[in-house]
């Protein structure tokens, strides 16, 4: 009996962790995720450097999102924003 309620613990756990991971990673309309939204300095850590970063921090990442604010945005197509509207589909 001990050994079906280990089983049925561990189940629970790997399933649990499996989705904590799927919801950390997903972006259905910001830049990151829970978990990708960080950058560990464990291995490549320069003097002065902190051990975790915001990813929106880094300077790789600020020069990133500064070209993408040069960037001309695109038009938007009215006849796809009205078959959006008559699909209940809300455009970001």
């Amino acid at each position: 009996m001990k050994k079906i309620y280990l089983l049925l613990i561990a189940i629970f756990i790997f399933t649990s962790a499996s989705y904590a991971v799927h919801f950390g990673t997903y972006k259905p309309e910001e830049e990151y995720g829970l978990i990708d939204g960080f950058k560990w300095n464990f291995f490549n850590r320069e003097k002065g450097q902190p051990l975790v970063q915001l990813k929106s921090e880094t300077p790789e990442e600020i020069e990133r999102l500064e070209r993408e604010k040069d960037k001309p945005k695109p038009q938007q197509d009215d006849v796809q924003l009205y078959k959006f509207m008559l699909d209940n589909i809300v455009v970001y």
